[in-house]
């Protein structure tokens, strides 16, 4: 009698192991900003940022099929009011398509002045996920000792998937990658 309690245990943790994969593997995309700072170069602000990207199966399975995935990033830099709106110094975006080129099984970068060429979709993954030297504003548009408060935030931008597969990833997770805003005060202006 006490051997099929243990079994009976057993099977339960089993099943709800499986259980905690399979959700897993479903959905399985994942985005976070791990880290985001502007850095003064040629007196230019530019941004460098790190991002952890992880893709789900759908969207790996898109990618072998041929399908393009559109990344777009949002970066803003705000001066805070005290009795009125926040002032909009900055608003930025920027497009980067990940493509799979069959013939060659090379993953293609495509950022607006350049593309770039991988042998595996990790390093193409991780590549996405760093940002290097993004020239924002010249360094007097941000005034010295003024506190600022900066954002970025990055997505799948579904609106550029095929219009057969936009249907499909409306409200799924599948097809759901976005990191949540991460927000910084700028405190090189301090300098």
């Amino acid at each position: 009698m006490h051997f099929c309690k243990n079994i009976n245990r057993w099977l339960c943790i089993g099943f709800l192991l499986s259980l905690t994969t399979w959700v897993v593997m479903a959905g399985g995309n994942h985005a976070h900003i791990r880290g985001a700072e502007l850095v003064l170069r040629d007196e230019m602000w530019t941004l460098d940022a790190d991002l952890d990207l992880q893709f789900g199966r759908a969207l790996e399975e898109a990618l072998s099929k041929g399908v393009a995935l559109t990344f777009l990033y949002e970066f803003q830099i705000v001066k805070p009011l005290k009795y009125w709106f926040d002032d909009e110094v900055v608003t930025e975006r920027r497009a980067v398509t990940l493509n799979y080129h069959a013939l060659t099984k090379q993953y293609l970068l495509n950022y607006p002045q350049q593309q770039k060429v991988f042998d595996s979709l990790g390093e193409a993954r991780r590549e996405l996920g760093l940002i290097h030297d993004w020239r924002l504003v010249p360094h007097a548009t941000l005034e010295k000792n003024q506190p600022y408060q900066a954002a970025l935030k990055m997505h799948l931008d579904t609106s550029k998937l095929p219009k057969a597969l936009q249907l499909d990833a409306l409200g799924e997770s599948d097809w759901e990658l976005v990191t949540p805003t991460f927000s910084w005060w700028v405190k090189e202006t301090l300098r």
